[in-house]
């Protein structure tokens, strides 16, 4: 058998399904998956924080595979805060540990496979990632619409007759496949664009409402990031990103900057964000930013 790589999934097309599949909640922390004593981010990678990686490494545990998460899995921060604990040495965070599948079970199917987790007890901070079956399109978009609804960022389809695959399905495979509204990528930090307190005289449009020109002289710095300058490692287009961050993130990378000595862009840090697919021509389209990303993770 071929090394071991997490099995990872493929934006799925609906005219392409095969009914029934199981679907799940997508989730957005830290893929781990515990190989021979050793919790593994997706990039085969060991776990950096100490607390996490120890009681993972339980021989009981081997063969599992699934998503880490620090707090509520539909917090909007939750990629943010978990990042900033499993990818730390130090601390011991309360984190949660949703299994989801079982890697060393390859040949089997993933209705077997998920029947032996069923069958098992777990520890009082792991939880089983609840399947729901699937017959047709109609209940597939009225659960997405639930997911969405309750903060997930989207759904998880698998078949039920899926093997363990080691790397990237395919769409016509259909073992497993991603439904989300929104595609994630990462990019590299270039610089910053800082945050402008307009403060040209408000004017009233013919509409009735309040408009102020966008001319830079009535313009005044506020003293905090408004908008990261970015390259995408990907596709190498720059862009700026400036929603998604709240106030204590603009503060933060408003420090970064100004305590930064001059580097290379290559020290520069690499952030997760989420862009609309949809009409793609050059630099995406409604780009939000989801938190830094651990090269661990990658």
């Amino acid at each position: 058998m071929s090394a071991f790589k997490p099995t990872l999934a493929v934006a799925a097309d609906f005219a392409k399904l095969v009914y029934p599949v199981y679907a799940s909640p997508k989730l957005d922390g830290i893929r781990c998956s515990v190989v021979d004593g050793k919790a593994l981010t997706r990039s085969l990678k060991a776990i950096p924080n100490l607390h996490i990686s120890s009681i993972l490494s339980d021989p009981l545990f081997n063969g599992f595979d699934g998503e880490l998460i620090i707090g509520s899995a539909t917090d909007k921060a939750v990629y943010t805060n978990t990042v900033s604990s499993v990818m730390r040495v130090s601390g011991q965070p309360a984190f949660t540990y949703y299994v989801f599948d079982l890697h060393d079970m390859a040949d089997t199917t993933f209705e077997f496979r998920f029947e032996q987790l069923k069958g098992l007890d777990f520890p009082s901070n792991f939880v089983l990632l609840r399947q729901t079956a699937i017959e047709n399109e109609a209940e597939l978009l009225a659960y997405e619409k639930q997911c969405v609804e309750l903060g997930y960022e989207g759904v998880i389809l698998r078949s039920p007759d899926a093997p363990y695959k080691y790397g990237r399905s395919t769409v016509n495979e259909g073992y497993l496949l991603k439904v989300k509204r929104f595609e994630d990528s990462e990019a590299r930090v270039l610089g910053f664009e800082e945050e402008q307190f307009n403060g040209n005289e408000a004017q009233t449009n013919e509409l009735g409402r309040t408009k102020r020109s966008s001319a830079k002289a009535g313009k005044v710095g506020k003293g905090t990031m408004g908008a990261l300058i970015v390259r995408d490692i990907h596709s190498k287009v720059e862009f700026n990103i400036g929603t998604g961050f709240t106030a204590e993130q603009r503060s933060e990378w408003w420090d970064f900057f100004q305590s930064r000595d001059a580097g290379t862009v290559v020290d520069m840090p690499i952030v997760k964000y989420k862009f609309f697919p949809v009409g793609v021509k050059d630099a995406p389209r409604h780009p939000v930013y989801l938190g830094a990303r651990s090269a661990l993770d990658i």
